[in-house]
């Protein structure tokens, strides 16, 4: 059995390459099933800062391998020219990479509130599909209960620390104080909902909301105070806007370099900020090239967040003990894996034993006593029995079901089999075991 995390994510790989691999929520049904046809179980988990698919199956090598050419097939490139921005996790370390993922701390924004949704929604979606059972399943259950445990036990999502809140931070600490600017937020999903929250908070001045879908851009404006605006005014909106930020789900550009360009026009020599945060990119990246244009993409965004406060380096050292303590526990289940099948199968003989052995004393005794043995008294005898063996058989086990699930040493496996001759093959899957004891 192997446990597989392979991806990359905004450390390894430039945004463009990240924006190839991208999958919306809605695609993640058919790049599941194309999966399924060489990996056995897989969760794809896409996000703005990275790509990467879980996979179970029992050859490591080979799982890499089917991995690896669905990224290939998505992204265009060969093995070769992606294998340089790949990392593999297996094993031990794939489940701590989760946690680590799931709490927010692999993340460009360290403790950002959006990846544990976007690692339920990844797990939800694989579990609609049919992807998800055995240690697989365990491993994401357990992965996002780390994450809620980070978040309860910790303050490292105090701050609201998001993508979003740092591209705000970006444009105050561009522009100063943003209570006499104008606001331009571009998309009115998660993203864009959080960016107008932001600016709110940030005392921005006048806030537009431009959408594709019109009543979700009137919706959000009228819970923040501000204005929506049609989507075919989007450049006339643009001219205006003292900072403009981007987050919609559009697999194209919806800020063109001409239309940048018509703007600018309109704008008399005023500079323009536009922070483009969405995966793949809202604003092509050439208007960077005109004059008085400054475009700040998401990996921008690591700029703001470098300097770091003691107080947060004491949470995410915090937050690593939790992770430590949970992967000690998966560890634990795990090896439990191997070792329930061999308690059943020494219980059933048990039982079987004990069963067999009731039984023909009740056959001597009716065979010795005859009609002189009133039935009442044989059936207290049998509850007497019955219950007397019982006891019995769980007091004899006892020790050596503790001996198995308290030792570390796969030989005491193979010791227990012949010790009670036990006919249990010693590889017995673990895929098919519960997944939520």
């Amino acid at each position: 059995m192997n446990l597989l995390a392979l991806g990359l994510n905004h450390r390894t790989a430039p945004l463009d390459l990240r924006e190839r691999l991208a999958i919306d929520l809605d695609e993640l049904p058919l790049s599941l099933e194309q999966l399924s046809s060489t990996v056995g179980q897989a969760v794809v988990l896409s996000t703005c800062n990275r790509m990467e698919v879980y996979g179970m199956d029992h050859d490591g090598g080979s799982l890499a391998s089917s991995i690896t050419e669905f990224l290939c097939d998505r992204s265009g490139l060969t093995p070769m020219e992606l294998d340089p921005y790949l990392y593999r996790q297996q094993g031990e370390d794939c489940v701590r990479h989760l946690f680590e993922v799931a709490a927010g701390l692999d993340s460009m924004i360290v403790g950002e509130s959006q990846i544990l949704g976007q690692v339920r929604a990844a797990f939800s979606v694989a579990c609609q599909e049919g992807q998800m059972r055995g240690p697989l399943s365990r491993l994401f259950h357990q992965g996002l209960s780390v994450g809620r445990r980070v978040q309860r036990e910790t303050q490292i999502g105090r701050h609201s620390r998001s993508v979003s809140q740092a591209a705000v931070r970006l444009a105050r600490g561009l522009l100063g104080d943003l209570g006499q600017k104008r606001a331009l937020v571009i998309g009115a999903g998660d993203a864009g909902q959080l960016v107008a929250r932001a600016l709110s908070y940030a005392g921005v001045r006048q806030m537009v909301v431009v959408n594709r879908t019109q009543w979700r851009a009137e919706h959000l404006s009228r819970e923040l105070g501000g204005v929506a605006a049609p989507f075919e005014e989007l450049p006339e909106e643009m001219e205006r806007a003292d900072v403009v930020i981007s987050s919609t789900g559009s697999p194209g550009y919806v800020l063109e370099l001409e239309t940048v360009r018509e703007a600018m026009a309109g704008r008399a020599g005023l500079p323009a900020l536009l922070i483009d945060i969405a995966v793949p990119r809202d604003i092509d990246p050439r208007v960077r090239d005109l004059d008085g244009v400054q475009l700040y993409d998401i990996d921008s965004l690591e700029l703001v967040a470098e300097a770091e406060p003691e107080e947060l380096r004491q949470d995410i050292s915090r937050a690593g003990e939790i992770i430590t303590e949970e992967l000690l526990k998966f560890r634990s289940w795990l090896e439990s894996l191997d070792v329930v099948p061999v308690i059943s199968a020494m219980r059933e003989q048990a039982e079987e034993m004990r069963q067999s052995e009731v039984s023909k004393t009740l056959q001597k005794v009716k065979y010795q006593w005859g009609d002189a043995l009133p039935d009442d008294c044989l059936e207290r005898l049998t509850v007497q029995l019955e219950a007397m063996s019982a006891a019995l058989v769980k007091k004899l086990l006892h020790h050596p079901t503790m001996y198995l699930r308290d030792g570390r040493d796969t030989s005491r496996l193979q010791f227990t089999r012949e010790m009670f001759n036990l006919g249990v093959a010693s590889d017995s899957p673990k895929e098919n075991q519960g997944v939520d004891q």
